[in-house]
């Protein structure tokens, strides 16, 4: 007794959500003005309108790309290639090799350059103006482009 009177509510309930601005359980299986809410200007079935590929003729407009390329120079520069070697004042050389690179760590303590560090000039290329793009628009002329619209059949 109380399972149909909780499945009667429960049907009470559902048929009370449908309302006519939202179509819910009520929805009709082929109403199409329901499921298809702006029928009077879109195609829907039944109502004759549909889609159609159109050409327009308008204004075509046309734009150019304008590219400077980058400038590179050579420049001479002081690079090192070997770091100073460094003892602890215990005696024990403090180097440290971490990966492809040889990172040498100061100690906390006191220490004492056995060896300075080695440099060499190299002439590398280096950036000075990076690559500009600019956009100019050309003159527009007419031309026929493609556009959907929606016709009575």
């Amino acid at each position: 007794m109380r399972l149909s009177t909780v499945f009667a509510a429960a049907i009470l309930f559902l048929l009370g959500i449908g309302s006519p601005a939202q179509a819910g359980l009520l929805e009709l299986k082929f109403d199409n003005i329901t499921r298809h809410r702006d029928c009077s200007s879109e195609p829907c079935r039944g109502n004759g309108l549909h889609y159609k590929r159109i050409y327009v003729r308008d204004r075509y407009l046309r734009f150019d790309i304008h590219t400077q390329p980058a400038r590179y120079e050579l420049r001479r520069e002081r690079v090192m290639i070997a770091p100073p070697t460094i003892v602890v004042m215990d005696g024990r050389h403090h180097d440290r090799r971490v990966g492809r690179y040889h990172l040498v760590e100061l100690p906390v303590g006191h220490y004492r350059t056995v060896a300075p560090a080695r440099y060499v000039w190299v002439t590398r290329q280096v950036l000075v103006q990076p690559a500009r793009n600019y956009v100019t628009r050309r003159q527009p002329h007419y031309a026929y482009y493609p556009d959907t619209a929606i016709v009575y059949h």
